[in-house]
């Protein structure tokens, strides 16, 4: 990936580049590959997620027998697009 970056301990995505304008803690930090986070299966979860969350498929649906990553990267992606909501209604707020 274009965004990806280089440390000591591999290779990694800055939170920001994940969930642009989800709070200042998310920025700092550092999405590292896992056994579901290769581009392909990262793009499914996220297609996944958003048709979930529009109510066109059900989860069970998707993942009838979903493993921890998938849950645990289901509820990452469920809290900060959240975050990314309630800060763009703040800064409405603040805009008005």
């Amino acid at each position: 990936m274009p965004q990806s970056i280089k440390d000591e301990l591999g290779i990694y995505v800055p939170g920001y580049r994940i969930a642009p304008n989800s709070g200042e803690s998310y920025s700092d930090l550092k999405i590292r590959s896992c056994p579901i986070s290769n581009m392909n299966r990262l793009t499914s979860i996220i297609s996944n997620y958003n048709r979930i969350k529009k109510g066109i498929l059900q989860f069970t649906e998707v993942y009838p027998n979903p493993s921890i990553a998938i849950i645990e990267s289901i509820e990452t992606l469920d809290y900060n697009y959240d975050e990314m909501i309630h800060r763009q209604h703040e800064q409405a707020l603040k805009d008005s």
